[in-house]
């Protein structure tokens, strides 16, 4: 590009001196990064001068440099006296072709290797070739700026994700890129930069299953199947990525919680990063959707009765009703008015009772076929759902088993509810509220530790090492696919 072009030229006679009323202050002797050579202090001027603001400002100085983290190029240097740490007049350093491995490899972890740019940057031993002596050092000093700027973009994108979960824009890197820049810093002045990828990932245990499972399907491939897996327009690959970016977007978890994975139609007990129980679920129609949310589970309920949600009451209860109003009893409904008093179905004038005009609420008492099962388990949440029991137990035989209003049916909901109690030291309380006397009376058990929740959507997961893909009930994926593989 000519713009580049012209502005190595200019960054040379820097160098040289012909402009150097724009320098800083010589740095003092450099000391050098554990197991790396010592920067002459030409190669210090010219990062100092590359990366010097004053003429174009912040933003045009990263920009003509092409560097999308350039805040976090700059602390980087700023911080070590502007030494570089990956180039030297041979071309790369040690430390610098292993960081190139890595970028090559980005696919082994979801990301897309074109993304950081890794071809052109491997292209430098060639490039000093064909320079000219008094160019060296300038082109040099535009390698190393680079290669910072990928690596604290890769590294930031597998700690936090390439996208904002919210609208799948681009993540800015402004911020991150600094944490970045000195998770880098420290990483090569303790000589770790072995360790520095893993640290900089998620410690999730479904990151860690998927990547793998993932990385198993590539070793076990020959090299030509693993490259058309590595291929960005491959289909394992691109829903192998999408999910790792969705699990980057989470906060580390806690040591103890459950978990939902809404496609997987699974309930997960982990603690201490080990599956402990596991339920078959029932979740929300694509048309009513269960949400992905956190929260606790803090109560539960045996034997409730179920108050029918205002949407449910008229839009499926009242058809019915209005064919028979003998329907309710039935199905042990009660039917109250605004002041709570109950109300004979059969004095009521069904035909010109509307949607608009119901005026009542419905309750089924607790029974074995009351729609919430012997247990009920609550959670804040805006979404007014919940976990609870169903008296359908056929439902949890089947392989699709998106079929709720948006709450989670649970397959062995007492398992769960009798691990909640051994937590707090109190699961011999539970068998008398089952089978006791007052076995059909309603039984709250409030929890003073409470339960980590989490209700996820992930396609995609992990299980011994073995890929599993789920269906996307909700059509969630199309969206997330084209914001992370979209071309610049």
């Amino acid at each position: 590009m000519v713009w580049l072009r012209n502005y190595v030229r200019a960054a040379g006679r820097l160098v040289a001196g012909t402009c150097c009323g724009l320098l800083m202050a010589a740095a003092p002797p450099p000391t050098g990064f554990a197991g790396l050579p010592r920067p002459g202090t030409e190669a210090v001027r010219t990062l100092r001068t590359l990366l010097d603001t004053a003429a174009l400002g912040p933003v045009a100085t990263y920009q003509h440099l092409g560097l999308q983290a350039g805040a976090g190029v700059h602390l980087f240097y700023a911080s070590t006296g502007y030494e570089p740490v990956w180039t030297q007049p041979a071309g790369w350093t040690a430390a610098a072709t292993e960081a190139l491995g890595w970028l090559a490899r980005a696919a082994d972890y979801g990301l897309p290797p074109a993304e950081y740019d890794w071809q052109p940057l491997q292209a430098l031993p060639d490039t000093l070739r064909l320079l000219q002596a008094d160019r060296l050092g300038p082109r040099l000093g535009l390698f190393e700026l680079q290669l910072t700027d990928a690596l604290l973009r890769y590294t930031t994108h597998l700690q936090r994700g390439r996208l904002l979960s919210t609208t799948l824009a681009p993540a800015p890197l402004a911020t991150t890129s600094l944490t970045a820049a000195d998770q880098l810093r420290q990483a090569l002045d303790t000589g770790t930069l072995a360790d520095f990828r893993a640290a900089c990932q998620p410690t999730s245990r479904a990151y860690q299953q998927l990547l793998l499972a993932w990385q198993a399907t590539l070793a076990a491939a020959c090299p030509e199947d693993s490259a058309r897996l590595l291929s960005g327009e491959q289909a394992l690959f691109r829903r192998v990525a999408i999910n790792l970016e969705r699990l980057r977007w989470e906060a580390a978890p806690d040591s103890e919680y459950a978990m939902v994975n809404i496609p997987a139609y699974r309930l997960a007990l982990v603690r201490n990063g080990r599956v402990v129980q596991t339920h078959r679920v029932v979740v929300g129609a694509p048309a009513m959707p269960t949400p992905t949310l956190n929260s606790r589970i803090i109560v539960f309920i045996t034997s409730p009765e179920w108050r029918v949600p205002y949407s449910i009451a008229v839009n499926e209860l009242l058809p019915k009703i209005q064919r028979d109003p003998g329907f309710l009893a039935d199905h042990h409904y009660e039917l109250r008015n605004a002041a709570n008093e109950r109300v004979n179905p059969w004095r009521v004038r069904w035909r010109h009772v509307t949607p608009q005009t119901f005026p009542y609420t419905i309750r089924q008492t607790a029974g074995r076929t009351n729609a919430l099962g012997k247990v009920v388990f609550y959670f804040p949440n805006r979404h007014t759902v919940f976990l609870h029991d169903t008296p359908v137990r056929s439902v949890f035989a089947r392989p699709d088993r998106a079929l709720s209003h948006g709450c989670v049916r649970v397959e062995n909901p007492l398992l769960l509810a009798d691990y909640l109690l051994r937590r707090e030291g109190t699961a011999a309380t539970l068998r008398p509220a089952l089978t006791g006397p007052a076995r059909h009376e309603k039984h709250r058990f409030d929890l003073r530790r409470g339960l980590p929740l989490h209700f996820r959507y992930y396609t995609c997961g992990g299980e011994k090492g073995q890929l599993r893909s789920y269906p996307d009930i909700y059509d969630k994926d199309p969206a997330l696919l084209r914001a992370f593989f979209a071309r610049p």
